[in-house]
């Protein structure tokens, strides 16, 4: 791990908001839909378009686009300093079962996670279900993402164990827990993106 800079909440938030911003929904309520097929171009407009409009908010703005849904999660950015980091893919972990994914696919690393989506998509696997199964696949076309030529779609992370503890029922430790960003992470690790730049957040009480 590679600690690069210290970097504000505010761009942490900004990154949680607009990547879900670009996630599509369906037009009642709140249920995700997946990740839909865009060319290069279409996905980098969308992403604009969703920047114009999420960079003008004001913190406390961003804070209540979050809390609502997420309350343990903007208490979490919010108690903790963030750092522009970079991260090998066996460092970091996604959510315990993330995307609907078997246990036993995401309980070690990012690394070992990836290879089983890997293998599963090459196989067609009826393992694999929707999300993981339609996000991936698109995510891996998208040079903005495998690439990471945008910084407001790295994954967010927290120290093992800390944050929102997407991890805290699994054995294994990793140096990063994944909060944001696991169907992102896994496409980025099976691209064999080598670091992976991610936000990394420590509590404020380990200064």
């Amino acid at each position: 791990m590679k600690i690069l800079k210290k970097v504000q909440a505010v761009e942490v938030k900004r990154a949680f908001v607009i990547a879900d911003h670009l996630t599509q929904r369906k037009t009642s309520g709140n249920n995700r839909t997946f990740l839909k097929s865009l060319s290069e171009t279409q996905f980098n407009k969308n992403l604009s378009d969703a920047k114009k409009i999420i960079l003008k908010l004001k913190e406390k703005d961003l804070d209540k686009l979050v809390s609502p849904k997420w309350p343990k999660r903007i208490k979490a950015y919010n108690t903790s300093q963030w750092f522009l980091t970079e991260i090998d893919s066996k460092d970091m972990g996604v959510w315990r079962r993330a995307g609907n994914l078997p246990l036993a696919w995401t309980n070690k690393s990012l690394y070992e996670t990836a290879q089983k989506v890997k293998n599963a998509l090459d196989k067609n696997s009826k393992l694999l279900k929707s999300r993981p199964k339609h996000a991936i696949p698109n995510i891996l076309k998208i040079k903005t993402h495998v690439e990471q030529k945008e910084k407001y779609l790295y994954p967010i992370t927290f120290k093992s164990n800390t944050g929102t503890q997407g991890r805290k029922s699994l054995k294994h430790r990793v140096k990063a827990d994944i909060d944001d960003g696991c169907m992102r992470s896994i496409a980025l690790a099976i691209s064999e993106r080598k670091p992976i730049r991610v936000y990394f957040g420590v509590p404020l009480k380990a200064k």
